[in-house]
């Protein structure tokens, strides 16, 4: 009855169709990206990997469910950052009166279990602006929410998630310009493959709290309690432990599990026997340039950086070594590298050899180290806030 009234109707529902798709879309495209990681699994999948095939499936019916129970065996081994000011924040105006350092934007990657959404990484990266003088700090998540957010940490691999941060940071105008980095354990890992493969726009400083950084060989307070021997229904029992245990053993170097496991991606056997499955299939090895194709990209796209820090947990109990958070590494010519001496790293092949410009970084200067008497992510607030004094603000507390 009205042809102009529905025609203007229609001509205002395109035009706002039209718009919110020039907000959505960028959105849309990084969760169809991941979504795409939650495949089913074939029937080799799923008897190769019935526990990791499991978890997926979960994925898609209980995400929040999964993210629970994986926050939930996290914070059980005292992975999730969860710190509470008792300083009054002494120390932020302690540095303010000194502070003459640019004001360089700080951004903060959580380690497996976490999640940007959680308050223990909110609080750690506010209290970092305001040590800084109210500069820009973010949290930047691998998820929309943070049961997607936590489940990435787990159920994504770490390419995967660096092209989630990556794309990310580039659509943040603060970082336009550049920023610092700090990571607490796995969240290492996404930084570290940011710099090698992306590094546009740089990380100024990157500091490395417990970092993953040369993988692990072990995997510590798990005790499985699925048995594949026992009828597959008993996958349903499966926890955490038994994904993560399940991604412990040679099924990590296949196709599969370094698409689908954030772990099986940092998973280092160092005996011999496992050193060409290794090289052909972890993304570790990529991107240390151990495989067997060399990436000078990785190599130009570290010397970007400007400054390196590196802290060990002295007590670490979650990370095998514990000296792998400052590049070292078990010696693979040794008949039980588990038993010989971790060898330092500047004799480690990847330094000797400079395969991803560890040892450049080194020679100009660019690498620092620390470290504290506790276990993994085990630092105090105090501690903190002397690394970020010292290497974002050239304060010593």
């Amino acid at each position: 009855k009205h042809p102009i009234d529905t025609r203007c109707f229609v001509i205002v529902l395109f035009t706002m169709i039209a718009r919110c798709s020039q907000v959505l879309f960028p959105f849309l495209l990084v969760f169809s990206n991941v979504s795409a990681t939650l495949e089913t699994c074939g029937k080799d999948d799923e008897r190769n990997h019935p526990v990791l095939c499991g978890m997926m499936e979960r994925a898609v019916t209980d995400m929040e469910g999964l993210a629970d129970e994986m926050y939930l065996w996290a914070h059980e081994n005292g992975l999730i950052v969860n710190f509470i000011d008792n300083d009054d924040n002494n120390t932020a105006v302690l540095m303010k009166r000194r502070l003459n350092s640019p004001e360089i934007p700080v951004v903060f990657a959580h380690g497996m279990g976490d999640s940007c959404f959680n308050s223990g990484m909110q609080h750690i990266t506010k209290h970092a602006s305001e040590l800084l003088n109210g500069v820009y700090a973010t949290c930047v998540a691998t998820g929309s929410s943070r049961s997607e957010d936590t489940k990435n940490g787990y159920l994504m691999s770490m390419d995967d998630n660096v092209e989630f941060f990556a794309r990310a940071v580039k659509g943040n105008p603060h970082l336009s310009n550049g920023f610092h980095a700090i990571g607490l354990s796995q969240g290492n890992n996404v930084i570290r493959g940011y710099i090698a493969k992306h590094n546009d726009p740089p990380v100024n400083t990157f500091i490395s709290i417990n970092g993953v950084n040369a993988g692990t060989g072990a995997v510590p307070f798990c005790r499985p309690k699925y048995d594949a021997a026992e009828d597959a229904s008993s996958v349903e029992l499966a926890t955490v432990c038994d994904l993560l245990m399940e991604q412990a053993s040679e099924k990590a170097y296949s196709d599969f599990a370094q698409k689908h496991s954030f772990q099986a991606n940092y998973w280092r056997d160092p005996r011999k026997s496992a050193s060409h499955a290794y090289k052909t299939y972890s993304q570790l090895a990529q991107w240390n340039n151990e495989g067997f194709v060399f990436n000078q990209t990785l190599k130009d796209n570290w010397a970007r950086t400007s400054k390196f820090v590196w802290i060990e947990a002295e007590k670490d109990e979650m990370v095998w070594p514990p000296a792998g958070e400052q590049w070292g590494a078990p010696d693979s010519t040794r008949k039980d590298p588990f038993e010989a001496p971790i060898l330092p790293m500047k004799q480690t092949e990847w330094y000797i050899k400079d395969l991803f410009g560890l040892r450049s970084a080194d020679e100009a200067g660019k690498n620092s180290f620390e470290s504290f008497d506790g276990n993994h992510l085990r630092f105090s607030m105090k501690e903190f806030d002397s690394w970020v004094a010292k290497y974002l603000a050239n304060i010593a507390l």
